[in-house]
């Protein structure tokens, strides 16, 4: 047994007192209403910001009033939640006492039937710090023990009798911190931010390779820093995605896990930075790659950002928005290095990348063993959509590939002096891929993004070297067919 539950074992009957947000729970409950009201459209989200400037107390009550908490979604503690059940066998009162409101604080105590009482923060009264203090000391009438993690609870600590803290530490002789595993949050930050999807805006660099100026200093130059760009501005939309998201992620059996749903990453600077991550590359490519690239990327984030909000909940909307931001990338790669991009090839993206949008659903549907006829969460389709689902996934990826094919047909103009008969090597290889990996997530081997598996799997990056191969002999190489 660890030193601070002992010590606490020996308090001799005094009540315990518990916080809620990121002590019992990893997860800020306040804070995660506030979001999941204000998702619910603009004029929730105005609203909210008046109820804020009236006070936080205020805000507090008017959300809990239309925000529903589930206690069964959020993530505890275990370190403190046996903390309680040994205090509660020796006969201890122990309360829950926290600044969230005290309608969402009653309910997680009902939930987990170990508290003796529960309270929390009114319209007129933010139980926190010295309020909250001032609140123990009427209700204990004597000592008290108390659980906490913040600066706010600093007042609390110096009252109390025995203390323990799961985040800040006071450095108060009566305080000890409970031993609990955390993430350093620039880790967590780094994570949330998934740089191993940063793949997906290799993309683009098709239009600089198919144009043939891949050896040119200053379209690679400029190339890369659109790929930096785009990159860090897609980072600011899973950071923005995932606030939204964090009930919907604690409910799937993957994507738990991820640093804002588990509470890894505080919601504060998940917001800071995915608001920064936003609006620094519109700043920078405004200033170093012109008003054109800076348009796209403007477009690209306001589609994005309303495919977070509202888009990803429409069936099959979904998929098309999704196939859309891919071809985006291609396109934004055409205006950096300066060429125009073949309707051809904007034409193949969609269709392929609808594929894989497809594909990417029928992994979620698959992996939830969702109800015929459920919803699944924050989505728009229901268990039954799963066979249809399939299908439009793999006639779209064969669409993708009769595109190909037909421009090959009358690629001659375009690869003057190259060969573009080996093109349809390239058929070959996404016939053999698609048909694959649409087989593989039928056996349930592909689970979340088709494009973070292809990244990590041996055969599809052998098999994206060898379309990169096709492409470029088929420009250079003259075999006079």
């Amino acid at each position: 047994m660890n030193a601070p539950t002992a010590n606490l074992k020996a308090a001799a009957g005094r009540p315990l007192y518990v916080d809620l947000d990121r002590t019992l729970t990893v997860a800020d409950v306040s804070l995660e209403n506030w979001l999941n009201f204000a998702k619910q459209g603009i004029a929730s989200a105005l609203l909210l910001c008046w109820w804020l400037l009236r006070g936080r107390a205020f805000a507090k009550s008017m959300v809990a009033r239309r925000v529903r908490l589930d206690p069964a979604s959020l993530p505890y503690r275990e370190a403190v939640l046996e903390i309680v059940r040994t205090a509660r066998a020796e006969g201890r009162r122990v309360v829950l006492a926290s600044g969230s409101h005290h309608r969402h604080v009653a309910r997680v105590a009902r939930h987990l039937g170990l508290f003796d009482g529960a309270v929390g923060s009114m319209a007129r009264r933010n139980l926190k710090g010295r309020r909250k203090l001032a609140w123990i000391n009427r209700d204990a009438g004597g000592p008290f023990d108390y659980i906490g993690d913040s600066r706010a609870d600093r007042p609390i600590w110096s009252a109390a009798h025995q203390g323990l803290t799961v985040g800040h530490d006071p450095r108060q002789a009566n305080v000890q911190s409970l031993p609990c595993p955390r993430v350093p949050p620039w880790r967590a930050l780094l994570k949330a931010m998934r740089p191993h999807q940063w793949a997906k805006n290799v993309l683009i660099g098709v239009p600089m390779a198919t144009s043939g100026l891949w050896l040119e200093p200053l379209a690679i130059l400029r190339c890369g820093l659109g790929f930096l760009l785009l990159s860090l501005a897609a980072s600011g939309v899973y950071l923005i995605n995932d606030l939204l998201d964090i009930e919907a992620d604690r409910a799937h059996r993957v994507k738990f896990s991820r640093p804002i749903a588990s509470g890894a990453l505080p919601i504060p600077l998940a917001l800071g930075f995915g608001a920064g991550l936003l609006g620094l590359p519109i700043v920078v490519a405004l200033l170093a790659m012109g008003l054109g690239f800076a348009a796209v990327l403007g477009t690209y984030l306001v589609v994005t950002t309303a495919y977070s909000l509202r888009l990803k909940q429409v069936m099959s909307l979904d998929v098309i928005v999704l196939a859309c931001l891919y071809t985006v990338r291609i396109f934004a790669g055409g205006v950096a290095v300066g060429v125009p991009v073949s309707s051809w090839l904007l034409t193949f993206a969609v269709f392929f990348f609808l594929s894989l949008a497809f594909l990417k659903r029928y992994a979620e549907l698959a992996a939830t063993a969702q109800a015929p006829d459920r919803l699944l969460n924050g989505r728009g389709y229901v268990g039954s959509d799963i066979d249809i689902v399939m299908m439009s996934g793999v006639a779209s990826g064969m669409v993708s590939i009769l595109v190909l094919a037909l421009f090959i047909n009358g690629a001659s103009p375009v690869y003057q002096g190259g060969t573009p008969e080996l093109l349809w090597g390239l058929c070959l290889v996404l016939l053999y891929w698609l048909s694959r990996i649409w087989m593989m997530a039928r056996r349930g081997q592909v689970s979340g993004d088709p494009i973070a598996f292809a990244i990590t799997d041996p055969r599809s990056i052998v098999l994206g070297g060898i379309s990169l191969a096709i492409v470029l002999a088929a420009q250079r190489l003259s075999l006079g067919i």
